[in-house]
Order: C-alpha cells, then structure tokens, then sequence
C-alpha cells in the first residue's frame, strides 16, 4: 500500500507539472491572441483615418492614399486571419487546460484517499497490536491471580 501511495504521489508530481506547462501555454496563446487583435484594431483605426477627410489636394495625394487604403485592407485581412488562427488556439489551449486541471485534481484526490487508507490501516494495526499487548498482559494477571 505505501508502494502505492509513492508511485501516486510521482504521478501527481507528473500531473502538477503538466497542469502547469498547460497554463503557460494558455498565457502564451492569449497574450498573441491579445497582441494580434490590438494589430487589427491598430490597422482599422490607421484605415479610418485614411478616410476620414475627403479633401485631396493633389491626384498624387490621392493616389498615395488610396494606395495605403488598398494595403491596410489587405493588411486587415491577413491579420483577421491570424487573429482567428489565434482565437483557435486560444480555445485548444482552454481546453487542455481545462481537461490537465481535471485529471491533476482527480489523481489528487485519488491520492488523499490512499493516504487516508493507509493511515487508518496503520491505526488499526496499532490498535490491534495494543489489544493484543493489553489481553496477553490480562492473560498473565488471571493466571498469577489463579496460581493462588
């Protein structure tokens, strides 16, 4: 039984360090996500304020601002891309997450009722051990009571 207790306690050690590595994982997939969706915004706001005045005074002003219009969207589109690869991983990330929670707290409580197992066994073996010491004891009193 305490071979047993061991062995769970290197396999909670084992579940604690994945159940960690998925935590970092799921901070590094969130912060990209965050991070990229601030570059979308960053590219959505440059956009509008292409378009915000429409007073052009030259055609090669306008030519060069229709031209950064032309590259923000496409700007945009890839970003949105990668945003969405981003929001993909980020819940692939949760879920990992969640199911190395749930099997770390399942091994830990498996673990907790070992441990408890084992310590009222050995309880009873001490109990045992002493109600055996106490009746041999009593066996040797009534003995020596009716050697008289």
């Amino acid at each position: 039984m305490k071979q047993r207790v061991r062995a769970l306690r290197r396999i909670l050690k084992v579940r604690n360090t994945q159940k960690r590595l998925k935590e970092r994982a799921l901070m590094r997939a969130g912060s990209h996500y965050a991070f990229l969706e601030s570059n979308a915004q960053r590219i959505r706001n440059l956009r509008a304020e292409t378009h915000e005045s429409e007073v052009v005074l030259t055609a090669g002003l306008f030519a060069a601002k229709m031209e950064l219009s032309d590259r923000l969207m496409e700007a945009s589109r890839v970003v949105e891309v990668s945003v969405q690869a981003a929001m993909q991983i980020l819940a692939a990330a949760e879920r990992q997450n969640s199911a190395a929670q749930a099997i770390h707290e399942g091994t830990e409580k498996l673990l907790k009722s070992k441990v408890s197992i084992l310590r009222k066994m050995e309880n009873r073996q001490a109990d045992v051990s002493s109600n055996i010491l106490y009746n041999i004891e009593n066996y040797r009193k009534k003995e020596s009571c009716d050697d008289w």
